[in-house]
């Protein structure tokens, strides 16, 4: 039986996630750690003398670990980087949602502020990067990912470069998303952050047209397209057309830098430059990096108050090629919105019209604070409760350790918020949370191991707007069997989850107590809003 490769003697590939002209994506296992990663296989151009091959193996490496330094919310973190095989190998974190590209395939165009407010977060990405000298070169609808969470994150560094420091030969991104300076060694015409800035540009007007700025029947008559001819007229961007006309000018020095740039992606979604909120938890991307950037566009997107979950690096991260489901469907789908797909997808951008009723959360209240002392008694019995982080977390836990094991309950929950607008894109975002939390859970109901199995999900009712729940045994390396119940449920623009465990192979009632905790978790939270 075939053994799956180990790379660089630490990372098992589990399979493909994607592949590109420059490169194959894996999902692999870091077998030192325990932790998932993606793991991307950097193709060189096959034309090349050895030593030229060699040489621009050790430049890709170098670069790599020169964009391995970048740590940002909405940069996909790069964990390692080898050399293994003859080849280079850019170790990053896993994450689980869909990217741009495949939204716009499945759904069709986005609306012009979801469109804007997508391009804030890779601005204030690529500030960070351009801060540091150091150019992505690759930026397009594939390399932007929505993860099921609600993040926007930019990927793939893989062929980042210092600025004006390519290398003859080297990759230089992919037709119809890489600037004309790029594509040719003119005087004068060196690749800077405005580079990236184009091709931002072009991924924005993908995002709002459905179709590259260029598109061609090939890629010389798409390079040649964007070397020689006008972009075609955007015809869906309303406000955000004269700015992506702006971007996508042939000369550098004429499109609009960052700060313009920033500015008027503001004013399409219709939002004031961002303030810092202190000191409240939350997605907040430093003042240095980037003022009135993607911290202040969260109409759109997640203000995960769980901290963990978005500022830090290292964290568990999840597959690519998540399976979620739609959300539900508004009365009137409005223009531009993209529709629901039943294909693998993350959680699509929900519309700013969905007519739900705004967020009546803009603070929570203490998560142990949320079971009565008789409630948690009748769920986990002499309990006592803990909090790594009392914001956002509380487990309620048996308060006598001498309990045998098969006895010992323990019941762990924590929050999500989506920061209320007013127009009620925080709640509906809250359901869809829920729904492509639920989603992922059904693509893996069935799926059994040595280390776990997954049982079916079922719905839940009178537990806050939306609930749902699935059971996972888990075996640890002795091979001793436990029970968890995972329940998540949302409560107007605030998300809980809940995981209730017990150390048996199977507890019939355990799903029991994990709904009943949900009810009253989500009623006692209702009840503070």
């Amino acid at each position: 039986m075939n053994q799956p490769r180990l790379v660089g003697g630490r990372y098992q590939l589990l399979g493909q996630l994607g592949r590109g002209g420059m490169g194959v994506v894996w999902h692999a296992r870091d077998t030192t750690i325990g932790r998932e990663v993606a793991i991307k296989e950097v193709f060189l151009p096959p034309n090349l003398s050895e030593a030229h091959r060699a040489a621009l193996r050790e430049r890709t490496l170098h670069e790599a670990r020169t964009a391995a330094r970048i740590r940002h919310p909405a940069v996909v973190a790069v964990h390692d980087v080898i050399e293994d095989g003859g080849e280079a190998w850019i170790v990053m974190e896993l994450v689980r949602g869909r990217s741009l590209d495949q939204i716009i395939r499945s759904g069709g165009p986005m609306s012009p502020p979801w469109a804007a407010s997508v391009g804030l977060f890779v601005l204030s990405a690529l500030d960070t990067a351009h801060a540091q000298g150091l150019l992505h070169r690759d930026v397009k609808p594939g390399n932007v990912l929505i993860a099921d969470d609600g993040r926007v994150l930019l990927s793939d560094f893989g062929i980042a470069t210092q600025a004006g420091g390519a290398t003859p030969g080297a990759p230089v991104g992919t037709p119809g998303y890489t600037a004309p300076e790029c594509l040719t060694e003119e005087p004068g015409r060196a690749a800077g952050p405005a580079s990236d800035l184009w091709s931002l540009g072009a991924t924005i007007y993908t995002a709002v047209e459905g179709v590259p700025p260029f598109q061609r029947n090939s890629a010389m008559a798409v390079l040649g397209a964007v070397m020689t001819e006008p972009a075609r007229p955007p015809q869906r961007a309303g406000a955000l057309g004269p700015v992506l006309m702006a971007l996508l000018a042939k000369d550098p020095f004429q499109r609009p830098d960052a700060l313009a740039l920033r500015h008027s992606l503001q004013q399409v979604t219709g939002n004031p430059p961002a303030t810092i909120a202190t000191p409240r938890p939350g997605w907040v991307v430093p003042r240095m990096a980037a003022v009135g950037s993607a911290a202040g566009v969260v109409v759109a997107f997640l203000v995960a108050v769980t901290l963990a979950l978005v500022l830090t690096p290292a964290s568990a991260a999840e597959p690519v090629a998540a399976t979620t489901a739609p959300p539900s469907a508004p009365a009137t789908k409005p223009a531009g919105t993209p529709s629901p797909a039943s294909s693998p997808s993350a959680t699509p951008i929900p519309s700013p019209a969905e007519s739900l009723p705004p967020g009546k959360f803009s603070t929570l209240p203490r998560p142990c604070q949320l079971l009565t002392r008789q409630q948690a008694t009748e769920l986990i019995g002499r309990y006592l409760t803990s909090s790594t982080e009392p914001a956002t977390k509380c487990a309620w836990g048996p308060a006598d350790n001498t309990l045998p094991a098969s006895r010992q309950l323990a019941l762990y929950f924590r929050f999500y918020m989506y920061e209320p607008q007013g127009d009620g894109s925080e709640t509906t975002l809250a359901k869809d949370h829920v729904l492509g939390a639920k989603a992922k859970a059904d693509g893996e109901a069935g799926r059994s191991g040595s280390a776990e199995r997954h049982g079916e999900v079922f719905d839940i009712s009178g537990a806050g707007d939306l609930a749902a729940g699935w059971e996972v045994e888990k075996s640890n390396f002795q091979g001793k069997r436990s029970t968890e119940v995972h329940v998540v449920f949302s409560v107007s623009n605030v998300v809980g989850e809940i995981r209730f465990t017990r150390d048996v192979a199977k507890d019939a009632k355990l799903r029991e107590k994990a709904i009943q905790s949900a009810k009253w978790l989500a009623e006692n939270l209702n009840q503070k809003g």
